[in-house]
């Protein structure tokens, strides 16, 4: 009798498993060919743009994981580490904190970011579809450095930026191909922040026990416009856009 007992509880329970939705997690990382575009300015210095400082594209890093859970009144989440760094040598003079930097001054800009995002899986591949909806905070880590041998300048700031959180994604059935598009966006008086990708993946299944690898390649996009007089913290305005296309391997468990 107990035996039968505990074979029914066990059907039970793994029916009730198999019904339900479990925890899920995902992962990816690779390379992001950046090109930045724009201007700086320092309080009433003329600004300046990245092309005098002769930034040219770079190579940077990026990773993203993601857990899902079965709980929905709790929010899901995110976290997305993205490195974004130019160095350059300049090709005329510009004017930074009250001093005049020569051509052939060397400069570095920093803008490295992490991401923690809330979201509601409010489709969950229903009919291949997959919507989430949440609240993004970018802590953003900004360093400028500049130098000519007699001048020089090195500072940086930290900002935390809330944004509104949007992704989409369509499966193929039968194929491991998918399609997804992800964007965060603020805009407060004259400035906005806005940074979005679209990307197309594939998944090679099996490869590990309980792991599926795959690829992924797409295009990124960043506009970074923050006005000193709209931020309170900051005496350096920035007009500036970041983009390239990125690759890089996915894990899901």
């Amino acid at each position: 009798m107990n035996k039968v007992l505990s074979g029914l509880f066990l059907a039970g329970l793994l029916g009730t498993v198999a019904q339900a939705d479990v925890v899920r997690v995902e992962a990816g990382g690779g390379m992001w060919n950046q090109s930045i575009s724009g201007d700086i300015q320092y309080k009433g210095d003329p600004a300046f743009t990245t092309d005098t400082l002769n930034y040219g594209s770079e190579s940077k890093p990026y990773l993203w994981a993601f857990i899902k859970h079965p709980v929905p009144i709790l929010p899901n989440l995110r976290l997305e580490y993205t490195a974004v760094e130019f160095e350059g040598t300049s090709t005329q003079s510009f004017d930074y904190k009250g001093q005049t930097f020569s051509a052939s001054a060397q400069s570095a800009l920093t803008m490295d970011q992490l991401d923690a995002i809330l979201y509601y899986n409010i489709l969950d591949n229903t009919a291949w579809i997959t919507v989430d909806l949440g609240l993004d905070i970018k802590s953003m880590s900004g360093k400028f450095k500049a130098t000519d041998g007699t001048n020089k300048v090195d500072e940086s700031e930290n900002l935390v930026i809330p944004m509104l959180y949007a992704r989409g994604r369509v499966e193929v059935p039968g194929t491991g191909l998918g399609v997804e598009a992800e964007g965060k966006y603020i805009g407060y008086k004259s400035s906005k922040v806005l940074d979005a990708s679209i990307k197309v993946d594939y998944t090679l299944i099996d490869m590990i026990p309980f792991v599926d690898l795959g690829i992924e390649a797409g295009y990124r996009v960043q506009t970074i416009n923050l006005d000193a007089t709209d931020v309170s913290s900051l005496d350096t305005s920035l007009n500036l856009d970041v983009d390239g296309p990125f690759v890089g391997i996915v894990g899901r468990f």
